[in-house]
């Protein structure tokens, strides 16, 4: 039985690589999104163009139009001529916030009372008006500040908010979600669509040891994949490793075990390989989305939350960025790794009994 499972093992491997769309699936994506997404997938806002109307055009309003100027989170900033040409480069989207300094803004400073500003942005851009308004908000409480205290700030595990120690953990998990639920996902498919269905379910091998042989491939080629982006996130990014490598190999092994149990219960049920590829497009997309990949689960509506504990995407983000930049212990990383095999068991479980009702 050993011998025939290994015989099984081989035939995966040989069938993948010999065939051209699993070795482009393999090799290509994950290499060029591994580039894009570092560099293109942000949340920073940078080259902003700002406009400054003012109506004061006081020793204290120059002040602070010279602080916006000289701040490195401004490209540029406009002097605007009137109310027409504020509403003029705001629909053009020639900048981002408006600001108006009204024209008692240094009578008001001068006798210690609440000077007003204007601050407009672009609704059409509300995540980035609503940063850029933070920037304007922190350099006007810098430039105007009445008093010797100051706000140290310090943040905790990315220092310098480096985009890349946020984003590269992260994309170690989807990508190797992406390769290994497509190369689970063609694989029952594929027998079927190439004729080879029939020739092995008169196979002497039981239903449990063909998933078995069928998940063992993927899973080998997906850890892979998934050490070479690990090792370029390091090497050639820079983003530091602090954790337990220890916990980041069992995470990666218990993730990639859960995801394949969803992509063989999908080419369980898909006649073809295009229906395969459909149906792991058609569960990567609300994955990622309710993964905490871009915003925190937390954030999403309450009745949303709940559905959440059955994407393993969500278990290994938090065990990634522990490892990365926080060096979690195994009393932590535990309750991540577990339900990934239990979500694992389950959809391979499902797969199991739909491999039989299609052998039998």
């Amino acid at each position: 039985m050993f011998y025939q499972l290994l015989a099984l093992i081989r035939k995966e491997f040989l069938a993948i690589w010999s065939d051209k769309r699993s070795r482009i699936v393999i090799i290509v994506p994950p290499l060029i999104q591994l580039v894009l997404f570092s560099f293109a997938v942000t949340l920073e806002v940078k080259n902003i163009s700002i406009g400054v109307l003012d109506l004061d055009n006081s020793t204290q309003s120059k002040e602070l139009i010279r602080a916006f100027k000289f701040s490195d989170r401004f490209s540029e900033v406009l002097y605007l001529k009137g109310n027409k040409d504020l509403e003029e480069k705001l629909n053009s989207q020639k900048i981002l916030v408006a600001i108006e300094i009204s024209q008692e803004f240094s009578k008001d400073l001068q006798s210690n009372q609440k000077a007003n500003i204007g601050v407009i942005g672009d609704g059409r851009r509300s995540n980035a008006s609503q940063i850029t308004i933070g920037y304007i908000e922190s350099i006007i409480n810098s430039t105007f500040s009445k008093t010797t205290d100051s706000i140290v700030v310090r943040n905790w595990y990315n220092p310098n908010l480096n985009n890349f120690w946020w984003i590269l953990p992260n994309l170690i998990g989807s990508l190797t979600m992406i390769i290994a639920l497509i190369l689970t996902s063609l694989s029952v498919a594929r027998e079927r669509e190439l004729g080879t269905f029939e020739q092995i379910s008169v196979t002497p091998l039981s239903p449990m040891i063909l998933i078995i042989g069928k998940t063992i491939p993927p899973m080998i080629i997906s850890i892979i994949e998934a050490s070479v982006i690990f090792l370029s996130a390091i090497f050639f990014f820079e983003v530091p490793f602090i954790g337990s490598i220890s916990i980041l190999i069992v995470a990666i092994i218990a993730f990639v075990f859960s995801i394949v149990g969803f992509g063989l219960f999908i080419s369980s049920i898909s006649s073809t390989q295009q229906q395969g590829i459909l149906g792991a497009f058609v569960l990567l997309v609300p994955s990622i989305l309710m993964s905490g990949f871009a915003t925190p689960v937390e954030n999403m509506p309450d009745w949303l939350i709940p559905f959440t504990d059955v994407v393993a995407l969500k278990y290994f983000l938090i065990v990634l960025k522990g490892v990365f930049l926080k060096d979690i212990s195994w009393e932590i990383a535990i309750w991540e790794i577990t339900p990934m095999i239990v979500l694992g068991v389950i959809t391979l479980s499902i797969a199991t009994w739909f491999f039989k009702k299609k052998v039998t």
